[in-house]
């Protein structure tokens, strides 16, 4: 299993970090830059957690993953893969946690990732080991930032 972790801080308080990693409303795709409405399914949820379809255009294709969400624990949000087209299940997982912090709060995104071994897996497999963490780092920051424009008054 190849793990990428992401680690750094955001003016946001950490329960609103918390929060839009299990707001499964339409915003969802301002926040997350790899969600598109159009390939993005809630088919069942509770009071703490739920069971999701994400899509994302990834070269030809579209990578997908069905994924059971959690937030049942303190400060932390973890998707665990039930089903895709690329990464293995069992065996993935994406896990968001914030703890407070003066400024804000102090954020990690974790990503556990097996790869099927279709060719697909094994191309995004090789990328997400090669190239993954400078491209999971930018996903990161560029989250946080646009979480923290949309919290601006007036939008």
């Amino acid at each position: 299993m190849t793990e990428i972790r992401i680690v750094t801080d955001s003016p946001l308080p950490a329960e609103r970090v918390l929060a839009a990693g299990h707001d499964f409303s339409p915003r969802r795709a301002e926040i997350w830059p790899a969600v598109r409405l159009d390939h993005f399914d809630v088919h069942e949820i509770g009071d703490e957690w739920a069971d999701v379809t994400e899509g994302t255009p990834a070269g030809i294709g579209i990578n997908w993953e069905r994924c059971h969400y959690d937030w049942s624990q303190p400060g932390s949000v973890k998707a665990t893969v039930t089903s895709s087209n690329v990464y293995a299940a069992p065996g993935s997982s994406w896990e968001l946690r914030a703890t407070p912090t003066d400024a804000g709060s102090r954020v990690e995104m974790i990503w556990r990732r097996e790869f099927t071994s279709s060719s697909r897996g094994r191309v995004f497999g090789t990328l997400f080991r090669l190239i993954g963490k400078p491209i999971f780092g930018r996903y990161a920051r560029e989250t946080l930032d646009n979480l923290r424009q949309l919290e601006q008054p007036g939008r």
